[in-house]
């Protein structure tokens, strides 16, 4: 279902009262499923799929559940089972599940669906026909590896009794699948899980001694003292059904408090909130940080305004919730308010100069808590982009890169005469030892006027050799009849468990792929944008990307869909940005500067 592209509409938050019915509807189907606190969903559409609702994680970005169109189920995604796996019951998940094996298990990694001649018996509950269940391998039976809707009546029956062929399971979705990539790693939402379970057992041990002493206390309660509670009770009643007023009034007050309670989880600050929060960040720069001018708008804004901000959420305050939306737009208010002066346009933007600190209004700035020192930010004196400390992701460990030849027919008679392997993979040093083995080893068809010329028999004729050639050509003629190949892994993947990681050891057609970044001109000649495409071939998690490229070039991102499904998506940043981009690339991926593609289409100004 998900093995093609997903177009994901842009999410938008739950209220308390839509999670509270979301929680009760899925706790009717799914006992035991773990609904994140905040919650937000958007519209998704798949070749086969469209306008289906998908629920994430407000917080950690995962995908939970979905739902279809025309269905009332919730299907979990993977990482919303993994979060609900509870770690001390090895056979806890919380949909009705069916075992295969290791065998199996490579093939549905691979899209397919599992076939009843997969799988393992006995069957037990809930394993009926539409159902919504999750398969698992016999020997980690509380670990899902496939969600998919269950297409026989297996419920109770053995693999004698079950049907002997047919697709048991038509599977939905799988680790490496387009949905699957739009959340964390299946790993670390593990060890949430267990903090979960932990946090869940200490609460309800907390409960269970309270309840104890609650009853250890009411025993001790005398007699008399409960008859004057008693008596207090029945006057209140007594007064309630005399007065008409009283009942009416009080529902009136359980509904405001209703409404009080949905309004305070959602913070909302107002835009004027947030524009005087920027005013106050430049006059904290300005009575505080040491500039070096001229300074580059993007510098100014990363390595100074941002990080003199008080320490509240980026989701809550940021440049698109100010009323100037823009960096350009609020430098030029900045400057009207004549605290500080610019040179140039658009990209080109530098601050020159700022309001010197003997003014009034700097002097008397009262600094506040901040994110980060600015003292220790700033003791160089240089104005820096932001600093590693405000990205949260640990760089991956380096990519392997490597190049494979893989002989073709032609090459066979060659590879026998020398006792190699034909059907095999090498490199291109390899390739070329071997010729210079067969000649050693075939002395005869060495020219006698010229030893660095070989003069072709039956087998180099093959290679469509006619004439005499030189040594070096004729070993690069056979590296052109050999077919590309080519293998990408981090370092330490040799040692993973994980079945994706073990996975990237397999040979792939074709040289090694090229990551391209293109700036493009869009609108007029004075705005330009940053496309990449092609990362998640070297296993980017382009949400993250957009993430930290948004923060390190401090301009709004955007993920879209490439036209060629095989491209897979894009990130855009705004700016001409590829030089931060192949940074940031290379230091969190671990991705060598010999695979990127820069075109850059930034026209020069007369």
């Amino acid at each position: 279902m998900f093995r093609k592209t997903i177009e994901v509409k842009p999410s938008a938050n739950l209220k308390s009262s839509e999670r509270r019915k979301l929680k009760n509807d899925i706790e009717t189907q799914m006992k035991g499923f773990r609904v994140p606190e905040k919650m937000s969903k958007a519209v998704f559409n798949t070749p086969e799929i469209k306008k289906g609702m998908i629920y994430y994680d407000a917080t950690t970005k995962d995908p939970i559940f979905c739902q279809l169109r025309d269905g009332n189920d919730f299907i979990p995604t993977l990482q919303g089972l993994y979060l609900s796996i509870n770690t001390s019951d090895d056979n806890f998940v919380c949909i009705p599940t069916i075992m295969t094996h290791d065998a199996v298990i490579d093939r549905l990694m691979n899209g397919a669906n599992l076939m009843i001649r997969g799988c393992i018996g006995p069957f037990g509950a809930g394993l009926k026909n539409g159902a919504i269940v999750a398969v698992v391998n016999y020997l980690k039976p509380n670990i899902p590896i496939a969600v998919g809707e269950c297409l026989m009546d297996l419920e109770g029956k053995t693999n004698d009794t079950a049907p002997s062929s047919g697709v048991a399971v038509n599977i939905f979705t799988y680790p490496g699948d387009k949905l699957n990539q739009l959340g964390r790693n299946l790993t670390d939402i593990l060890e949430d899980a267990k903090v979960y379970t932990e946090k869940e057992q200490s609460e309800l041990k907390k409960v269970e001694e309270e309840s104890k002493g609650e009853s250890t206390e009411t025993g001790k309660v005398d007699e008399t003292s409960e008859t004057v509670v008693e008596d207090k009770f029945d006057d209140s009643n007594t007064k309630s059904a005399g007065d008409n007023e009283v009942v009416p009034k009080m529902e009136n007050l359980e509904i405001k408090e209703t409404d009080n309670e949905e309004e305070s989880d959602e913070y909302i600050m107002s835009t004027e909130d947030i524009d005087e929060m920027f005013r106050r960040s430049v006059l904290y720069t300005l009575s505080q940080d040491t500039i070096q001018f001229p300074i580059t708008a993007t510098q100014f804004i990363s390595g100074h305004i941002l990080k003199n901000l008080p320490p509240v959420d980026t989701n809550i305050v940021n440049m698109k919730k100010t009323s100037w939306k823009k960096t350009a737009k609020f430098l030029k208010a900045m400057e009207k308010d004549n605290l500080l002066k610019l040179k140039g346009k658009d990209d080109k933007m530098v601050i020159v100069s700022v309001l010197p600190r003997s003014d009034p209004r700097v002097a008397e700035f009262v600094p506040y808590r901040i994110k980060k020192s600015a003292n220790n930010d700033n003791k160089s004196g240089v104005s820096t982009p932001i600093s590693d400390d405000s990205v949260s992701m640990q760089p991956e460990p380096p990519l392997i890169l490597k190049n494979y030849l893989k002989p073709k027919n032609a090459a066979r008679m060659l590879f026998n005469k020398i006792d190699k392997e034909y059907d095999s993979y090498y490199t291109e040093k390899e390739i070329k030892q071997f010729v210079q083995l067969y000649i050693k080893q075939n002395p005869q068809i060495v020219s006698k006027k010229d030893p660095q010329s070989i003069e072709p028999d039956d087998i180099l004729r093959e290679f469509n050799i006619k004439t005499a050639i030189k040594r070096a050509d004729l070993a690069d003629r056979v590296v052109s009849t050999c077919s590309p190949y080519h293998m990408l892994y981090r370092e330490g993947d040799e040692n993973s468990n994980d079945i994706l990681k073990k996975k990237r050891f397999s040979y792939n057609k074709g040289k090694v792929p090229s990551i391209n970044i293109d700036v493009e001109n869009v609108r007029s000649r004075r705005k330009y944008v940053t496309r990449i495409s092609g990362v998640e071939k070297f296993y980017v998690d382009v949400e993250k990307l957009a993430d930290i490229l948004k923060v390190k070039c401090s301009s709004s991102s955007t993920i879209t869909e490439a036209k060629d499904p095989k491209d897979g998506r894009i990130v855009n940043i705004q700016g001409s940005q590829d030089s931060e981009v192949i940074k940031v690339l290379n230091k969190y991926w671990g991705i060598p500067v010999s695979v990127f593609v820069v075109k850059n289409g930034k026209s020069k100004r007369k």
